[in-house]
């Protein structure tokens, strides 16, 4: 009895010794900080630009013991790319300080009456500054905005262009195509703290070109025509010392008796040089085209083409359709007599002819183009059908009058969607030819049979 009286007191005793350890002894903890998060201030990044920040602040996981505060060190693996606000708190500020790199940041939380310390990290990245547009291509008069991102809100950017005679750029990013060639445009932007940056943007501008008029009609003999080339926001590419050589395509039609190759400078941005046609003189109908082409600097040329009709007798046109197919198989034809200055002339007289590749078309309707010969008020029509498939050249339907089938006149026609012709599309003559051919050879090899036969029965 007396000794689990002992027994009893040794035990209550030692439940006593060791509260009295685990409350009084330096260094044993009632409870544990298990982890460390780190987080970024509402609606921000880890991403940021130069001269930005973001807000993190560390927040502890599990139950700290009260006796002593936490405490924070935080530590990155380079001082250059960005800064910090405090290392020794749980939350810190970081700014962006070098483009184009990216920074670890580790944060260790220690509750010293542990101790115990735990630790996280996340990755900083400083973005580069961009521009809107990396080249631009305008045409000579036109702007256009450029913008830059991912810079810090506070930051300057100032604007220069490498060359003004081709664009020029306003202090808001604002570019004018002044002159033709090559031009960058730069931004350079300076943050609060941080690296200044610039980017460029290439710009080439192309000059206005243009000659006129684009067709003339000229209606009689030795008459002369005007066509002028004209250069605007010419830049350092065509200037005042360009030249301009003028070629004619066809001197049945005419003559260039002017044809100079120098500039008349009208204006900083207009340069204009004019040339002079003169239609023949024998009263013949005939086409040329006219190009001008232009020597710049840098070995560019272009070339410009303006199209001389003479029309010093009457001619002839034909219009209709350009290509048929299995949803419009029908194609209608015009063909139109007009005097020298492009009028109709009233003919209701003259037998027009038509022509055109059996295989591929045919008359539509015999009776709807009985009157296909009929001229009527200076004009003629008829509707064909189409049969196979053309070419992807096509075939052409053909018309002239009376008997002056020396000055035809054509309409190409394609025809898709159908069937195709054997051989690729050609005339089926010479198939019926040969299948012709095969059959009278098979009827003669039968009649000499029979007579073989009959021979030699008797």
């Amino acid at each position: 009895m007396k000794k689990n009286m002992l027994l009893k007191v040794a035990a209550v005793l030692s439940v006593l010794m060791l509260a009295l350890v685990i409350t009084a002894v330096p260094g044993t903890a009632h409870a544990l900080i298990t982890g460390v998060t780190i987080a970024p201030g509402a609606g921000q990044s880890y991403t940021i630009p130069v001269g930005g920040t973001v807000d993190l602040t560390a927040t502890v996981a599990g139950t700290p013991d009260g006796v002593d505060p936490l405490t924070y060190s935080w530590a990155q693996n380079s001082v250059t790319n960005v800064s910090l606000t405090s290392t020794t708190t749980a939350a810190t500020t970081v700014r962006g300080l070098v483009p184009g790199t990216t920074t670890r940041l580790t944060v260790t939380a220690t509750d010293p009456t542990g101790p115990i310390s735990v630790t996280n990290y996340v990755d900083i990245t400083v973005t580069a500054m961009t521009l809107s547009n990396s080249t631009l291509a305008l045409n000579g008069g036109a702007t256009q905005t450029l913008t830059v991102n991912n810079v810090s809100s506070g930051s300057i950017t100032e604007w220069t262009t490498s060359n003004a005679n081709v664009a020029t750029v306003s202090s808001s990013g604002l570019i004018s195509a002044v002159g033709a060639g090559t031009a960058t445009i730069f931004a350079k932007n300076t943050p609060d703290t941080g690296s200044v940056q610039t980017a460029g943007c290439v710009v080439t501008v192309s000059p206005i070109i243009t000659i006129t008029p684009a067709t003339q009609n000229i209606t009689a003999a030795n008459t002369a025509g005007s066509i002028q080339l004209k250069v605007e926001y010419g830049g350092d590419l065509i200037t005042g010392a360009s030249t301009v050589s003028w070629a004619n395509s066809n001197a049945t039609a005419g003559a260039l008796t002017v044809a100079p190759t120098a500039f008349t400078v009208v204006n900083p941005t207009t340069l204009t040089c004019t040339a002079t046609f003169v239609s023949n003189s024998t009263g013949i109908n005939a086409s040329s085209n006219i190009t001008a082409t232009i020597f710049g600097a840098a070995s560019f040329t272009t070339s410009k083409v303006s199209a001389v009709n003479v029309r010093t007798a009457r001619y002839l046109t034909i219009e209709g359709d350009a290509t048929l197919n299995k949803d419009d198989r029908y194609g209608d034809y015009t063909l139109t007599l007009h005097e020298a200055n492009g009028t109709v002339v009233n003919d209701s007289t003259s037998t027009a002819h038509w022509s055109w590749s059996s295989s591929y078309l045919s008359v539509s309707n015999a009776a709807l183009n009985a009157d296909r010969a009929k001229m009527i008020n200076g004009v003629a029509k008829i509707q064909l059908y189409a049969r196979y498939n053309t070419p992807s050249s096509g075939t052409r339907v053909y018309a002239w009058l009376n008997s002056d089938s020396g000055n035809k006149v054509y309409s190409t026609v394609v025809i898709s969607g159908l069937s195709s012709l054997p051989q690729t599309g050609q005339d089926m003559t010479m198939i019926y030819i040969m299948g012709g051919g095969a059959v009278a050879l098979l009827a003669a090899a039968g009649v000499w049979y029979g007579i073989r036969k009959k021979r030699t029965a008797a």
